[in-house]
Formats: structure tokens, sequence, C-alpha cells
């Protein structure tokens, strides 16, 4: 069999530096736009090894839609939290983070005729906390008349301090008189906030910033059950709309769980709140979008609690009489593209832009997983006929909408060979009706190459239940190893977009292999709830059917590599086939359901992937059934049959899969001899920081090259 390619440290080195050298695009929005030529401000974050850093810049680009060109340099904006344009471009603010005299100090910046207007200095006005800017809540919109800007930060807590503090006693009076706010004895309480990579966020608070007043104000009357997130104006701008996630007796971790209960929500500046989304169930709901003249209302809604990713319906509302439709459901469809029939798997959780209609006001243009693809689609919400836009080959490569201005989309292309780029594409349309069968796409960044991608494959396969469910990415023509590389969740899916880890590996000499088993999205809701009390079952066969099926996979030498959820599948996997793997390598992988129970920021997931209710187990200690089923679906249970040598890579600061799961484990490994080494960083659960990732994967390809190139070892 074939030894990986590339075996010398410096050569490995050098792999890693060229395949993270890649910009990821963050985001983009169309400052102008005409069917002679468009602008496009987009925003990109790179890794800076030198730096051990990543950094964010913006830059804009000119088009004719033949030709593009940058209109400046690319601008370093690495302290800039979130920014957001006006609707007419007028104005640009900025939420910038800066430190001073060790203190982070936030401002908020407002920038027009190319000079800094406003500065607000955030922490001195000291009316609320630090804002918001991660995916889950951030916000930052101006209002329809551009002198607002709503945004969502932390509630202001009082200070604290220890019940006994010694003062100067010439100065006790006036501190009493300054510290009127302060409360004794407070200084330890704690507080739940949203869990993993979102640490230290508790009461999320609705602010409006008015540049003409120059006041800033929390908006009130939101009940005090409900944390605001994502919002944005009403049409006439005398209010917001905006996600509302309910508070339960526990605060459950929301990164990567759509499944929270949550609500669509208006609130008017004068304090009147309404309940938009339906009382009858309790839902998830994402991505509230206003049509272009405000007379209608979408969003992304399914029943809370679950499978933590699942099947949306896409929800429109009449803004004037409130009354609520679905637009797509939950059924598979076929469509018609070019006298072929296409399979639609449903809607699932990927964001709507903010823009996102055509200019007939009733078509919208959404991205969502098909597959082990993203495909871009326009949804008439009257008819509600859906249209696949022909921007790539079905079930082939990842296409992701970013931006839509005067039938003018803004895209974001990649695949597993070929790294992202920004396309503008135009819709043409004949007799006053789209013909979304001919489309122009014109490239308006640079077109980014592998070295050596002509060498490389991308193989789409529909190697389970006659759907598209696995991905091969390598050489051609090669038997080099295999690396078997499941992904998390389990309800999310492995897509063909670029990554650079899997790069890396493709390009020192190794092929990987995806399966989206049985409970990956992409594929249908019924394909979702397959795997509802089967884990450590259906999804490990799954994967092993997979590779049984093509001898040009099983008869490699085959190697192990997965985190989370395809953590637990990697180390099932070489317990239940300990003779077919060579080695293993799990990234903060689950493998003791029972313990993870009570120290995970997600306990849900323990309980409804093992086929319970999670409203009905309140804990394990009267509940020996869900123990008996815990224990028998953990990877722990076979480790005493494990053979592969086993690399785990664990960070200290993870919430979702806390340490102690691969350190148990670690510990089984070594008692029953089985060669094991434990990393363990200062990271959360993806192990994203440069340092963590640059250290895990090039240890990861020394361990894997080491026992794919020798007889096991114990």
């Amino acid at each position: 069999m074939a030894q990986v390619r590339i075996n010398n440290l410096d050569e490995i080195v050098a792999a890693y530096r060229v395949t993270a050298q890649y910009p990821e695009l963050i985001s983009a929005k169309i400052l102008n736009c005409s069917k002679e030529s468009v602008s496009v401000n987009s925003v990109w974050i790179q890794k800076v090894l030198e730096r051990q850093a990543v950094i964010r810049f913006r830059q804009t680009v000119f088009s004719d839609y033949k030709m593009y060109s940058l209109t400046s340099p690319p601008t370093d904006i690495t302290n800039e939290l979130i920014s957001a344009h006006s609707k007419s471009t007028k104005y640009f603010c900025v939420v910038r983070e800066v430190e001073s005299k060790k203190e982070i100090k936030q401002y908020l910046e407002v920038w027009s005729d190319c000079s800094l207007v406003k500065n607000y200095d955030l922490s001195a006005l000291d009316v609320h906390g630090k804002i918001y800017a991660d995916a889950e809540f951030g916000t930052l919109e101006w209002s329809p008349d551009e002198t607002k800007i709503a945004y969502i930060a932390e509630k202001k807590v009082p200070k604290s301090e220890p019940f006994y503090k010694q003062k100067p006693k010439a100065s006790a009076d006036k501190d009493d008189l300054d510290n009127s706010d302060t409360v004794p004895g407070k200084e330890y309480d704690w507080s739940q906030d949203w869990g993993e990579q979102l640490v230290g966020k508790i009461t999320p608070v609705l602010v409006v910033c008015d540049i003409k007043t120059d006041t800033i104000d929390v908006l009130s009357n939101i009940p005090n059950d409900v944390n605001p997130a994502t919002a944005t104006w009403t049409p006439d701008g005398k209010g917001v709309v905006a996600i509302g996630y309910t508070i339960t007796s526990r605060k459950l971790g929301l990164i990567y769980c759509a499944n929270s209960p949550s609500i669509v929500f208006s609130l008017t500046l004068d304090g009147d709140y309404d309940k938009l989304s339906s009382n009858s169930e309790q839902l998830c709901v994402r991505y509230p979008r206003f049509n272009l003249n405000g007379t209608k209302l979408v969003w992304l809604e399914r029943l809370a609690g679950g499978p933590h990713s699942s099947c949306f319906k896409l929800i429109s509302c009449n803004w004037s009489t409130k009354e609520i439709s679905t637009v797509v459901d939950f059924d598979n469809k076929i469509l018609q593209v070019n006298h072929e029939q296409l399979p639609f798997y449903g809607l699932y959780n990927q964001g709507i832009p903010s823009r996102s209609w055509l200019n007939d006001d009733k078509t919208i243009v959404l991205s969502t997983p098909q597959g082990g693809s993203i495909h871009t689609f326009a949804i008439d919400t009257e008819s509600k006929e859906i249209h696949y836009l022909p921007i790539t080959k079905p079930f082939h490569e990842c296409v992701s909408v970013l931006d839509v201005c005067n039938d003018v989309m803004v895209c974001y292309k990649s695949s597993l060979n070929k790294p992202g780029q920004l396309f503008a594409i135009k819709i043409l349309s004949t007799f006053e009706a789209y013909d979304f069968s001919n489309i122009s796409i014109n490239e308006i960044s640079p077109s980014y190459s592998l070295p050596n991608s002509e060498n490389f494959v991308v193989e789409h396969g529909y190697t389970l239940y006659n759907k598209p469910t696995t991905i091969f990415y390598g050489p051609k023509n090669n038997d080099c190893p295999l690396i078997i590389w499941p992904h998390g969740g389990p309800h999310l899916s492995s897509l063909d977009f670029f990554r650079s880890d899997i790069a890396f590996f493709v390009q020192i000499g190794f092929a990987v292999l995806f399966i989206n088993y049985r409970g990956s999205t992409g594929l249908g809701k019924d394909y979702v709830e397959l795997l509802i009390g089967k884990i450590g079952d259906f999804d490990v066969k799954d994967i092993y059917n997979a590779l049984q099926s093509n001898s040009l996979w099983s008869n490699r030498k085959l190697v192990l590599f997965g985190g989370s959820h395809g953590g637990f599948l990697v180390t099932h996997l070489s317990g239940q086939y300990p003779t077919m793997f060579k080695a293993v390598c799990a990234l903060n992988p689950v493998t003791d359901l029972i313990t993870m129970f009570g120290s995970t920021d997600v306990p849900d997931w323990i309980i409804t992937e093992a086929g319970y209710n999670n409203s009905e187990v309140d804990s394990l200690a009267n509940s020996k059934d869900v123990l008996m089923k815990l224990a028998d679906c953990s990877p722990c249970k076979n480790v005493h049959k494990v053979q592969a040598p086993t690399l785990l890579l664990l960070g200290e600061k993870d919430l979702r899969v806390p340490p102690c799961q691969g350190l148990s484990y670690y510990h089984l490994l070594k008692k029953h001899g089985v060669t094991a080494r434990v990393l363990m960083y200062n990271d959360c659960h993806p192990l994203s920081t440069v340092a963590a990732d640059m250290d895990s994967l090039i240890n990861a390809a020394l361990w894997f090259i080491k026992y794919s190139n020798s007889d096991l070892e114990k």
C-alpha cells in the first residue's frame, strides 16, 4: 500500500502554512448597484501565524460584470466588533474595542463624508454592559430614517464590593455619595449565561442610540423571561422586531443548537410589546426578515426541543393583519430544473441575509444545505414555488447568498478543492417574469487554487439510502491512507466547502472520506430523526457500511478523525471494529454520556439523543432505564477492545464537551495498554485559536503518519 507522500516535519509545517493562508469571508454588502455595475464591501478573516492571531480586514470592489477592481487596498479592522451601513450608505457605524490601561473599552462610532462625526464612549456612559457581536445575539441596525442605531448589549448590573472594605477616613463621606449604587456582598453571585462561546452573556437588552439627540436608551417592557436577539427595525422605524429566547429553569447552550425555545416579538420605542409567533406550541424561530415595502415579514420556524438541528418551515406574516401562513413546509419536494427532476430536502439553519428580496417584493432568495452541499433557491412567498438557482452543479460545491439588491445577489462559493470566492449574480427577467434558469455569474474576488489541485478529486456518492451521503476528497488513482472524518452534531452535515484543515491533510498525502450518516441534516426531516435513540448504533453502522460498499476505500490503510459527536463516533468505531483502523484522533470527544449529563451546557442533548423526552428527566439518580441506555450508547463501553493508538485533543475551556470526557477515556485506554496521548489547549470546543489549530493538526498528521506507516503498537 502507498505511504503518505510527505513525512518530513518541515514539509508538513510548510503545507500547514500554505493551507492556512487563505482568507475566509465573514460578510458582504452591495453598496451601489445598477444594470451596468456593482460595488461590494466585504469583510474577511485570515490567520497570521507570525502573530499567532486571526486578523479581520475590509475591502471594496467595483465590477462592470466583466472585470472587477479594488477601489482601495484592504484595511485591517481587527479591533472592530461589528459594523453597519445605513440604508443610503450615507452613514457607517462601528463598534470598536480599544485596550486602555489594561481595560477593554467599547466605542460606538458614526462615520459620514469621510470623517468621524460621532464617537460614544460606551464604558464612560455606563448605560449598559458590553455590546454583543456574536452570531446568536449580535445586532447593529440603522433605522429607516438613518437617525437611530439598534443593538444588543449586556444589561448593566450594580457594582459590588466586600461587606467590609477599608476606606480613607477623609474621603469616607464622599465615597458614600459616589458609590450609592454599589451593593455589598454580591460580588460572588453566580448567574447563568448562554453557554459555550457565549460566556458572560447573561441578560441581553435592546438598546437604541439616537445620533440626533445623542441619547442611548435601553428599551423597556420586554418580559423578564425573554432575552432579545437579532433585531431588525419595523418598516415605519417606530420599533423593532426581534427574536426572543424564552428562559426556562436552566439556560441551555445556544451555539450549534437551533432548537432553543424562542419567539418573534415586536416592540415599539414607546414600549408596546407584542408576540407575533404562534402561541399554540413551543417553537424555535430564526431570522425575521421584512420584504422591501414592509408589507410582509418572514422567518424560519420549527418545534422547540428535540434534535439540535432539523428541518424548518418558512413562515410568512402579513404585517398589517398579522395573519400567519406557511410558505415552505417540512415535506420533501421534487423541483423541475432544465427538464430534469431535482429533490429538495427542506430548509435548515442557514442564515437568511438581512436583504434577501428580489424586486417583485414577493420572492425571497436564501441558501440551505442539500445533501453534501449548500444550494441557493428563490422562493415565491405567494405561489410557494421553489426555484433552484443553477450557480453550481446540483449536490456539488457550496453556494451561499449574502446580500440581495436590485435583482443582484452577492454569493460566496467554495469547494473542498477550491478556496472561497465572491460572485455577483444577476437574476434576469423576461416579460416581467424571472428566468431562474438563466443567470449571469461574475467573479468579484480573486480565484485561489490549492497547490497541485489538479491532482485531487472531489467525488459525491449515493452510497447510503440512495441519497447523496458520501464525499471523497483526495489524490486521483492513489491508494494513499484514508481519513474517515465523521461530522459532529450529530444533526449537522459534512459539506463540500473549503476547509483549511481538510486541505492540509490532502496536501501532505492523505485522502478524506465524509459520510452523512442517519441523523445528518440536508436530507429531510425524517432522515434527521431516524437517529434519535440510536446513537452509537445507526450512525456507527452507516459509516462502516459505507466503507464496505466501496473496496477502493475499505482496502486502504484507514485512520479516524472526528470532533465532538464526531469524536464520539471515531472512539465507537475503534472499539466496535478494533482491527480495522490504524490510528485515531479525537477532538473534544463525547465518551461517557452519564458523566457528561451533569457537566455539559446542553444536558438535553444526552437525553434526547438517547431517545427520551428531556422535559421528563430531571436527573439520572432515579432513572435506572435512562442510565442503562446512556451506558450502552457510550464509547467507553468498548474501550477494552480498542487497539488503535489514540490521540486526544482537548480544550480546557470547553463547556460543550468538558475535557474530563477525554481524560477519563485516556485513563481507560492506558489501563488496557493502548498507546494514547493527550494534548490540552487553552481553548474552547472547536479549538479554533491559531495556536491550538496549528499544533493540533500538525500533531494529528504526525500521529497518522507514524501509525499508518507501521504496524499497530501497544
